[in-house]
């Protein structure tokens, strides 16, 4: 039977606490007034990017079905934790194909740039 993983923890009994669980402030203005920029370690952050609707739709959709579905042995707790499952095997996938399976070495700067890509 096909397993999905509830959350990146490992543990598929863990619960998501969604936003802002560990971090105080984040983004907010609240957070900008006490400083609110960094992350305690084990903390959860939202994530500022933007997926089609189409796409996000589906997301929704795969998450509700895989939840109802009796033969995933272990469905996503959450939309959350379906999310961050995914991004964690994208990242572990391209540090396995162009870093030796390494982390990338930290950013330079904190802050990544927005808007449209350069070039």
């Amino acid at each position: 039977m096909p397993k999905i993983s509830g959350s990146g923890s490992g543990d598929p009994g863990a619960k998501d606490k969604g936003s802002g669980a560990g971090a105080v402030g984040g983004s907010s203005i609240l957070g900008k007034l006490i400083g609110g920029g960094g992350q305690a370690p084990g903390g959860k952050s939202k994530v500022p990017a933007y997926v089609g609707n189409d796409l996000l739709e589906r997301l929704r959709d795969t998450v509700v079905a895989l939840q109802r579905n009796p033969k995933v042995e272990i469905p996503p707790v959450s939309l959350s934790a379906f999310v961050e499952a995914a991004i964690e095997s994208a990242v572990e996938e391209a540090e396995a194909q162009y870093n030796d399976g390494d982390r990338f070495p930290a950013r330079p700067n904190a802050k990544l740039k927005t808007g449209p890509p350069v070039g």
